[in-house]
């Protein structure tokens, strides 16, 4: 049974999950993990190959695209209803982010985790500067504020007060489209896009705290020069286990006033039947073994966080890294925004956005003009994609 990931689960965790539970549960099948998207190894060549994996691994967010383009996905009703599968004992908003993600209304994936985004803080910086550690429920203008205090140059050192990462967060918790998927036109010249921009200018307007980066570049000035006080994002703690001398916490991801306790939409890590799989029914029961109450329970007790509803499973996130203890654990436990409609021109769409922050920020043009020019650059780029 092949099953092809791009290194979402590391060795370890593929035999933990994966693997031995399949293993034990039905012995006929042997699940093999193979990295693909390397050279040779591309989606596009195995189908070119006729090697396509029975399963692939991949995510709602961005990765589902390149499955529907080159007709790789199977419906998995039948499967579903056969085996008896209940679908139900599934969060909701992670069933509805995987057909948000297909534009479809059969089924052709199942999630087996999603990342979590919660605010982490550097409690040190907070004490160099005599500032109140921030609070479960703040609210992005709250956060904003409270930036302003960290932000700081101490013996030639500047200190940021937020960096707020990447600009399609806080606009998938508002539940906001690139695209306006009825008419393939730019959807990012609205009120609701320059609430998102508006906040994104705020923050990065803080005298000292102009500097804009994302992801991995933003996490190493967290944990590694350490002079980032916040930063929301996804789990960490892979990374984080490395700085056990970091003195950090967290709390609840930054929401806007009218929507507490939402968090960002779903990014769910999915597992994939392909269409061309010759054993679809051991296929189903290998995802079938992952979504399994004791392989769920494990993995939430290790850190990732399960996809099921159960309170229990819930509740036992993090409770076997030790180093996690005194952490507030509990402020990953946010209700998700509901899923956008996607599209294939979404990559362009963040990439529209960001430069709009960037032009914002370094020329100094405020938001309704780089949204209006961001969409007109955006709408010459979904025109030039749907001419190929």
């Amino acid at each position: 049974m092949g099953i092809k990931t791009q290194g979402y689960l590391t060795d370890e965790e593929f035999n933990r999950y994966i693997a031995e539970p399949v293993n034990k549960q039905y012995p006929w099948i042997t699940a093999e993990k193979v990295i693909y998207n390397t050279k040779g190894a591309k989606l596009s060549e195995l189908v070119a190959a006729e090697n396509v994996p029975d399963i692939v691994i991949t995510n709602n967010v961005n990765g589902m695209p390149e499955f529907l383009e080159l007709d790789l996905a199977a419906p998995l009703t039948e499967l579903i209803q056969m085996s008896k599968f209940d679908l139900s004992k599934i969060e909701s908003q992670a069933i509805e982010a995987v057909k948000a993600a297909t534009q479809m209304k059969n089924l052709v994936a199942l999630p087996y985790s999603r990342n979590f985004q919660t605010l982490y803080y550097n409690k040190d910086i907070f004490d160099k500067f005599a500032v109140p550690y921030p609070k479960d429920g703040m609210t992005w203008e709250e956060v904003t504020e409270l930036a302003k205090l960290l932000t700081r140059n101490d013996n030639g050192t500047q200190y940021r007060g937020l960096e707020p990462n990447v600009p399609e967060r806080l606009s998938s918790q508002l539940s906001l489209s690139f695209v306006d998927p009825t008419t393939n036109k730019a959807a990012l010249n609205s009120t609701e896009w320059k609430q998102v921009m508006d906040r994104m200018i705020a923050i990065h307007s803080i005298s000292g705290n102009q500097q804009i980066v994302y992801n991995n570049e933003a996490a190493d000035l967290f944990y590694n020069k350490r002079t980032l006080a916040m930063l929301p994002d996804i789990n960490l703690f892979g990374d984080l286990s490395k700085f056990k001398d970091l003195n950090w916490d967290m709390v609840s991801f930054p929401v806007w006033d009218h929507l507490p306790g939402v968090s960002p939409g779903i990014d769910a890590h999915l597992m994939v039947l392909s269409k061309t799989s010759k054993k679809k029914e051991d296929a189903f029961r290998v995802m079938s073994a992952v979504l399994s109450d004791d392989v769920q329970l494990d993995m939430s007790k290790q850190g990732r966080y399960s996809i099921l509803k159960d309170t229990r499973i819930k509740d036992a996130f993090g409770k076997d890294i030790t180093w996690m203890a005194g952490k507030n654990i509990r402020a990953v436990n946010m209700t998700p925004a509901n899923p956008y409609p996607q599209t294939e021109f979404d990559k362009e769409g963040i990439n529209a956005i960001r430069n709009a922050l960037s032009n914002a920020i370094k020329n100094g043009r405020d938001s309704n003009t780089v949204l209006r020019e961001a969409s007109e650059i955006f709408d010459k780029k979904i025109e030039e994609a749907r001419k190929k």
